[in-house]
């Protein structure tokens, strides 16, 4: 018998297997999310978790999104060995067709650093640092790693997504402490509001008693995750796609529910940058 477990994105219902998942627990009595855990906490927007700002102009996106579409081109003809003339972010479905291919792809572009775009991406750094109202770095202060950056390529009505999943629960399981970073997340190609990233708002401030998840990765699909999958949370178990566009930046909590980014478009990949950033000097 295979079993399921419901959950809502924007009203609408769906039902996912999570056969052969690891075993759900409920935390202990606390809430993890507190101003010495959590650098959003004195953000004016903490109490909902997350906010969507514009951070760069047009032709500034225009520019990145170009070197991105070279870099992941570059990586489709040389891992897949594809013509990629005529090759878009949005149409990358077409030329990468199996699911073989595919993983050859996102096996290079989920551990990217800045030297890898053509584009500035450091400079970007101050501009989401002036948002937040101090400095930030990619290097975890904790083991002087630099952290990568990542290319999500989420190809329509595909298993391209995260279960629901706090990004802190990785830390607290294996290393018995909370890391503090904020999470970023900039839409490339194929946003739109069938295809943005859900959030389950203020879910950063539920204790943890009342979060059912598990403590070694998750199932769900078929697909095998290293993300804690969250099955609910106070007795819920929806999530709002975020409203953010481009040229803009979403910022979220790393305490913050978040995952089950489906692409509902028929023919649209939908592209996007994520990645971690630490309080510079923290």
């Amino acid at each position: 018998m295979n079993i399921t477990t419901p959950f809502k994105i924007d009203g609408t219902e769906r039902i996912f297997s999570i056969e052969n998942a690891p075993e759900f627990k409920y935390g202990n009595d606390e809430v993890l999310s507190r101003e010495a855990t959590d650098m959003t906490f004195h953000q004016p927007w903490y109490k909902e978790g997350f906010t969507e700002k514009t951070f760069l102009s047009k032709a500034e996106f225009k520019s990145l999104k170009k070197g991105l579409m070279a870099s992941i081109g570059n990586i489709i003809a040389r891992e897949c060995l594809i013509d990629t003339a005529g090759f878009d972010l949005e149409n990358y479905h077409h030329y990468v067709k199996t699911d073989a291919e595919h993983f050859k792809v996102v096996s290079k572009t989920r551990d990217l650093f800045s030297a890898d775009f053509n584009f500035p991406v450091n400079e970007i750094l101050p501009v989401l640092g002036k948002i937040l109202r101090f400095n930030l770095t990619d290097i975890d202060p904790d083991t002087q790693d630099k952290m990568q950056i990542i290319v999500r390529i989420n190809r329509p009505f595909s298993k391209d997504f995260n279960p629901p999943h706090k990004d802190i629960y990785e830390g607290v399981d294996i290393n018995g402490y909370i890391p503090r970073f904020i999470n970023f997340w900039i839409p490339i190609a194929g946003m739109t509001e069938k295809s943005n990233l859900p959030l389950a708002p203020k879910s950063h401030l539920i204790n943890e008693r009342d979060i059912l998840r598990t403590i070694e990765g998750g199932k769900m699909e078929g697909n095998t995750y290293r993300v804690r999958m969250i099955q609910s949370w106070d007795g819920q178990h929806e999530l709002k796609r975020s409203k953010v566009t481009y040229g803009q930046v979403l910022i979220f909590s790393s305490h913050l529910i978040h995952g089950l980014a489906l692409n509902e478009e028929s023919d649209k990949t939908r592209v996007s940058l994520e990645f971690r950033l630490y309080k510079a000097g923290d």
